[in-house]
């Protein structure tokens, strides 16, 4: 069974030492780990000595995030080349991918996500929201300051701060926001953004994934999240029916299919704000 491993500078690894990397190349299942320092190190000098290892036979390497790559065959002879094979990943789509599920994250609740991330020291905090939510953190000296506060978006000075749209580029947050908009929906209760994301105090909340999630609402209902103002008017069932109708409809096409169709919208929209988003599924 064929093993890849990544030595991915801005993610936290799977494998972080060579016990744990012979543990992972003698199980029977296809692995792709991001591998730490120690077995970098390792799999570099056991290279200098001998170019064929048995131990190795099946695993794939992509070091130095991407820039050098080795195979080795059935026997664990290594084959050295500089194209891009068609295995490799980028760190980002890695992130959102295989290296949640390895690190038990794919089907955790926004909240419980968050104090993973949290508990990153800060440096790291940031490589890992960079490359799961696509900040751009590297572009910026400092952190994004989160509003406390909706009403913090508007006109300053003449240049405008509305929300922007956001692909978080998960299907799994999107259907965990799916999951609890439809539950509220349903319910005749406001979708609000504490309830679509999960998380009672949004100052908490990571401002990418409250733009994602805004970004989400607003292409199924043509709407923003209802805030408190719209709350406190109480008229939760007028606005919830027409988004049940949405929901049978996109439950109908598929939620992975609808999606899919959203991210590319999304990204071909690029720039573009929440406010004037929207999105038409393609029919079944």
């Amino acid at each position: 069974m064929t093993h890849i491993f990544y030595e991915f500078s801005s993610l936290k690894p799977g494998v972080p030492t060579v016990e744990t990397l012979m543990e992972v190349i003698n199980s029977s299942e296809l692995t792709r780990f991001v591998i730490g320092a120690e077995v970098v190190d390792f799999v570099k000098k056991a290279l200098i000595v001998n170019t064929t290892i048995s131990s190795f036979k099946n695993c794939r390497f992509a070091f130095d995030n991407g820039a050098h790559f080795i195979e080795f065959d059935s026997k664990g002879k290594s084959r050295r080349f500089s194209d891009v094979p068609d295995w490799f990943v980028s760190p980002a789509e890695f992130a959102r991918s295989q290296w949640l599920i390895n690190h038990k994250l794919a089907d955790v609740h926004a909240t419980e996500f968050v104090d993973v991330l949290m508990s990153f020291p800060l440096k790291e905090r940031r490589a890992h929201c960079n490359l799961l939510f696509g900040l751009d953190l590297h572009k910026t000296g400092v952190v994004p300051a989160v509003p406390a506060t909706t009403s913090n978006l508007g006109n300053k000075k003449g240049k405008t701060t509305k929300p922007k749209i956001v692909d978080l580029g998960s299907f799994e947050l999107f259907r965990q926001f799916f999951e609890r908009m439809k539950e509220a929906v349903f319910a005749d209760q406001f979708p609000t953004l504490q309830v679509l994301t999960g998380i009672n105090n949004l100052a908490k909340a990571p401002q990418a994934l409250k733009q994602g999630i805004r970004t989400w609402f607003k292409a199924i209902a043509g709407d923003l999240p209802p805030n408190n103002k719209r709350v406190e008017a109480g008229n939760a069932l007028l606005f919830c029916a027409p988004i049940r109708e949405q929901i049978r409809q996109i439950e109908a096409l598929g939620l992975e299919k609808y999606y899919q169709g959203l991210s590319r919208a999304i990204a071909e929209a690029d720039e573009s704000f929440i406010t004037d988003f929207s999105y038409t599924p393609p029919e079944r």
